[in-house]
Order: structure tokens, then C-alpha cells, then sequence
């Protein structure tokens, strides 16, 4: 295992001790623009401009890295650490110490999506070839292997622990069962007890699954939320949002919805749980707002007839923005796809508000709830292909640029996810 390295400008760390540590900026530094009043100080941004880290605090920014492709920040709890993939085929995860500028390699075969922040401290969880893996942040600490055949998993909200799921396996012409366990931290070196918490329904044609998405816990701690996927054919058209009670007593399908985690989300509060309903691969069809108060409350569609959302951010307790744009049927010309603007549901009244109003050729994606009432979101040009990230206080019409020039996110049938490039300390990954 590689040791530690010192990053490619020396001076950058300096720099970043004061930038991002005590909150003032370097000398020579010409500060970003971030041209809206706020009264809440606004959180530390990691993001990736031309292939590079950058963070950005207190106004200024600096890179961090020079020609690594780098994608796919995440803030440690405590913003002390930032773990990257680096490399075009984003198998390398790397950490970095804020404080100092120096980064670790953990691992040559991890995935884009597959490591974790633990909820307490700086310890990295991951998974590689189906194998799960803990490290701490000390100098010449070692990954431990925790648990093997493992699809997805979390953390325990109290970071004891994990929820892990296997996957299903063809077997003789019948599949194995997906099973969901709780993991003990490891001890001694060796990997630790896998308890079986849940096994899912049998597969047959009212319920298919072969894996799980990660999971997510209820703010009340009651009820966990997770994808049921079916096979990777199947699942970028239609797969099963799930709960299952925190005593794993309890299972229920809420509904069908693509497996992308960022569109399923529990309210600050309770026990409701909205998420971005519909089948098929196409955003521009079938997509909708829908909440659901768990266990036995009925699904509520709040997307206006006409219209599909996607992306979406709990503002309190009763009211969700999306990024929200008029139905179509999908056509191979880009040009001819509707772009979104943010759009606000309240969940009391049913009442819809149109937040901001983009101009020609760009749309908002991936509305962020922060501190104070604000929101972050994503403003990309079509035309130029430029993107950048906007703020607002409470009135998103009165927003300023906070970042300029993200590169772009990932786009699949016009759902933009813009989490491989940009992450805001404190706000949990998808």
C-alpha cells in the first residue's frame, strides 16, 4: 500500500491551512466571486474544474490537484479529509488531508460510488471486488478487510457498524436470495461478524431484485429506505423503492422508481419519505414528486400534469424543491429536450411556486437545501456546456454564482448527476 505524498504544489497546503482551516485567505489570492449577501456562513465546497480538485472556503478557492482527473469528492464528517477517485476509469480512491495538501492512495480497485464517510471521526469505509474494507486516517494505517460478497452497504447511524447487502446469484438455474446484515466493526485484524438482519422476498413477478442501492435511515430512526434492484439490464428502467423497520420486522414496496439514490430522501424530520417516482430510462417521461408517510400512509404525487422532476431537496419539514421541466416524449436531438428550472412543492396547501427562471439554453439541476434557508444548485449552459454553481438565501430569484466553471456531470436519458463533481461539506453523498 502506498504511503504518503506530498501533493504536486508544496505550497498549496500552506495555503489551504489558512484558507480552509482558520478561514483566511492567502496573500496573493484574487477571491472568487460570491457576490450574494449571507447570513450564514456558507459550508466548504470540494468540486472538479478541467479535471482537478478544488475547494473552495470563506470565498476563496484553490486547486489541489494538477492533471490527476479527479471526480467524485466526499467531505469527511469532521472536514478534515476529502476521498477522490483519481484516473479516467475512477477505480483509485485516494484521501487527502485538508490541513497539509497530502493525499494517500487506499485502494487501485474501487468504485465511483462504492466509499463511505463514517457519520463519526475519519474512518473510510469502501467496497473492491465485492469485498468491504474500513480504514482509519492514521499515518501508515492499513485497510482491514471487514466483510466479503458484499453489494452495497452503510454506515449505522451511530458509525458501530454497517448494513450490508449480498447479491443474488444464479445458482442451478435458481436465485440465491439477497440478504441484509449488520456488521460489527472489525477486531484484532480480522473481519468482522455479519449478523442476517432481513432476507428479501423471494423473486417471482410481482418482485425481482438481485441487489440493493446503499440505505437510508429515517431522522425519527424507525425505518430504512433502500433500492431493490434487478439485473443490470433491468434496473435502468424500473426497480423497487423499499423500507424495512430499524427491528428488520417490517418490509414494504412503496413503489417503483431508476435507482439513483440522490432521488430518494427522508424529510428532516419523522417519517416521510419522498423520492422521484416512474419507470423508464428516459427523464423526460413518467417522472414524478411522490411522498410517502411511512408505513401506511398513501403515496401523494406532487408534480404538476404535464411535467416531470427530477433531483430533489427537502426545504423543512413540508416543503421539497425540485428541478422540474415540461413532459415530452424523448427525441434524439438534444436541442429538442425541455430544460428544468427549480420549482417548490408544498406539501400542506399541494401548492406549486417556480423558483428560478433560467435563461435560454440552460437549465437547474440538483438542488441543495444548506443552513440558513439557502439552496445551491447547478446552472449549465447547453450551448457553451459551461456550468457553474449558484446560492441564494431564502428567495432563490436573488441568487449569485458561488462557483464558476464545474465541469459536467454525468448524463444518462437527461439525468444529470452532478455528485462526481461537486460535494459540500455536511451534506450527506447519494
Amino acid at each position: 500500500m502506498p504511503g504518503w505524498t506530498r501533493g504536486r504544489r508544496a505550497w498549496i497546503a500552506a495555503m489551504l491551512i489558512a484558507a480552509v482551516c482558520a478561514g483566511l485567505a492567502p496573500a496573493e489570492a484574487a477571491p472568487a466571486p460570491e457576490s450574494a449577501p449571507l447570513a450564514t456562513k456558507t459550508p466548504p465546497a470540494a468540486f472538479v474544474r478541467e479535471g482537478d480538485l478544488w475547494i473552495k472556503a470563506d470565498g476563496h478557492e484553490r486547486a489541489v490537484t494538477s492533471g490527476e482527473y479527479v471526480r467524485h469528492p466526499k467531505w469527511s464528517r469532521d472536514g478534515k479529509w476529502i476521498a477522490f477517485t483519481r484516473g479516467k476509469q475512477e477505480e483509485e480512491l485516494w484521501v487527502m488531508n485538508v490541513a497539509t495538501g497530502e493525499s494517500r492512495l487506499i485502494s487501485d480497485h474501487s468504485g465511483p460510488a462504492d466509499f463511505r464517510w463514517s457519520p463519526t471521526g475519519s474512518r473510510l469505509a469502501y467496497l473492491s471486488q465485492a469485498q468491504l474494507y474500513l480504514c482509519d486516517m492514521q499515518p501508515e494505517a492499513r485497510p482491514l478487510l471487514v466483510a466479503a460478497d458484499i453489494s452495497n452497504f452503510a454506515w449505522l447511524p451511530d458509525g458501530a457498524g454497517f448494513l450490508a447487502s449480498s447479491a443474488a446469484h444464479l445458482l442451478a438455474g435458481t436465485w440465491t436470495p439477497v440478504r441484509i446484515g449488520k456488521i460489527r466493526l472489525p477486531s484484532g485484524g480480522k473481519p468482522g461478524s455479519i449478523e442476517t438482519f432481513y432476507v428479501l422476498p423471494a423473486m417471482g413477478s410481482d418482485f425481482f431484485a438481485v441487489g440493493t442501492s446503499t440505505f437510508k435511515w429515517s431522522a425519527d430512526g424507525r425505518w430504512i429506505a433502500f433500492v431493490a434492484k434487478p439485473t443490470a439490464s433491468l434496473s435502468v428502467d424500473a426497480d423497487y423503492l423499499c423500507v424495512l423497520s430499524a427491528d428488520g420486522r417490517t418490509f414494504k414496496t412503496i413503489g417503483r422508481m431508476l435507482a439513483y439514490e440522490e432521488w430518494f430522501s427522508w424529510a428532516p424530520q419523522g417519517a416521510n419519505l419522498a423520492y422521484i417516482g416512474g419507470i423508464g430510462r428516459e427523464t423526460t417521461q413518467d417522472k414524478k414528486l411522490t411522498v410517502a408517510s411511512v408505513p401506511n400512509g398513501k403515496p401523494a404525487v406532487y408534480t404538476p400534469t404535464g411535467y416531470v422532476d427530477q433531483s430533489l431537496a427537502w426545504r423543512g419539514e413540508r416543503r421539497i424543491a425540485v428541478s422540474r421541466a415540461p413532459e415530452s416524449t424523448w427525441s434524439a436531438n438534444p436541442a429538442a429536450r425541455p430544460l428544468p428550472y427549480l420549482a417548490e412543492a408544498n406539501l400542506d396547501s399541494g401548492s406549486q411556486a417556480k423558483l428560478t427562471s433560467p435563461g435560454a439554453d440552460q437549465g437547474d439541476y440538483g438542488p441543495i437545501s444548506l443552513p440558513g434557508q439557502r439552496l445551491a444548485w447547478v446552472r449549465s449552459d447547453r450551448a457553451t456546456g459551461q456550468a457553474d454553481v449558484l446560492i441564494s438565501g431564502a428567495n432563490p430569484a436573488q441568487a449569485a454564482v458561488w462557483i464558476r466553471h464545474l465541469d459536467q456531470g454525468t448524463d444518462y436519458y437527461e439525468h444529470l448527476d452532478w455528485s462526481p463533481v461537486l460535494g459540500i461539506l455536511g451534506q450527506p453523498a447519494p
